[in-house]
């Protein structure tokens, strides 16, 4: 990927939920940790077919949800060169 893909993490009935704005993809967990191993494989994966040009951005709602955000965050062990990531207020 050329720019950071800028995600929005937040729990729904105790679910997390990851959810790319740029591209519309998004991935669930248990934890935090499996959240983002997931969507490391997910846009990896999409990434196979030439990138991800092909993958409209996500719903307005999830912008909105990005500017309340409650701050940033990098998990451990993750690939921080390539998403910004937030958790949802």
């Amino acid at each position: 990927m050329n720019q950071k893909l800028r995600v929005i993490c937040y729990q729904d009935h105790g679910v997390w939920l990851a959810q790319g704005l740029e591209h519309d993809i998004c991935v669930q967990a248990e934890t935090l940790d499996d959240l983002c191993g997931r969507l490391e494989v997910a846009v990896r994966l999409e990434c196979e077919d030439g990138g991800l040009d092909h993958i409209g951005p996500a719903p307005e709602h999830f912008q909105r949800m990005w500017d309340r955000k409650s701050g940033n965050f990098t998990p451990m062990g993750s690939n921080a060169g390539e998403y910004e990531l937030a958790l949802a207020a």
